[in-house]
């Protein structure tokens, strides 16, 4: 009876070793790299702003998470929008560190910028950052968008880009410029950017 206590305990350390160990660190490995685009691609569909800030440099997602950590509206909308994302990784360069993913999503820059358009007819620049706070436009303002972003259609085709991966105190990073916001946005994040860059 001991032994059989004995092996069930080692059968679950050994289990939760290789547990720990499965999840991408700082080593600038292939191995590492495509398990964190995978983690990104998840991170993104849950928009969960924990592991997004973990493996993910993006200017526009860090303003975007920002909201979200305090409404829930931005959280869905992040939600809403990488719903249908898919990352495949095409190639890796370790020696310049990078990562080329190939991305399918919908097409979201034309409800972006439809939604935009409305709220720039309704609303100064001044007045819309001063409705960013309040859960009542929020409630109805994001639920117009999430209506138009369910409508909106898959691109025909993927869209490769390219990521640079830098190394993290405990993972990697990827780095997102403006145009790989926009690539695995389905282009919503530059005109949703607009919402709260003033001048």
């Amino acid at each position: 009876m001991k032994k059989i206590i004995s092996l069930a305990l080692c059968c679950i350390v050994i289990c939760l070793s290789l547990t720990a160990c499965s999840g991408p660190n700082a080593d600038m490995t292939e191995e590492n790299i495509t398990a964190t685009v995978e983690a990104t691609e998840k991170a993104l569909k849950e928009f969960d702003t924990d592991n997004l800030k973990k493996y993910v440099d993006s200017a526009t997602l860090s303003t975007i998470m920002g909201y979200a950590d305090k409404h829930q509206q931005f959280k869905d909308l992040g939600k809403a929008i990488f719903a249908n994302l898919e990352m495949e990784v095409k190639s890796i360069d370790i020696e310049n560190q990078t990562v080329t993913v190939s991305v399918t999503n919908k097409d979201l820059a034309q409800a972006a910028e439809e939604f935009v358009t409305e709220l720039n007819s309704e609303y100064s620049a001044f007045q819309l950052l001063s409705q960013l706070n309040n859960d009542n436009f929020l409630d109805a303002k994001l639920s117009e968008l999430r209506t138009k972003i369910e409508k909106s259609v898959l691109f025909p085709e993927s869209i490769e880009v390219t990521l640079s991966v830098t190394q993290g105190k405990k993972n990697l990073i990827l780095s997102f410029d403006s145009n790989a916001e926009d690539v695995v946005s389905g282009g919503a994040l530059s005109v949703i950017k607009s919402i709260y860059s003033v001048g």
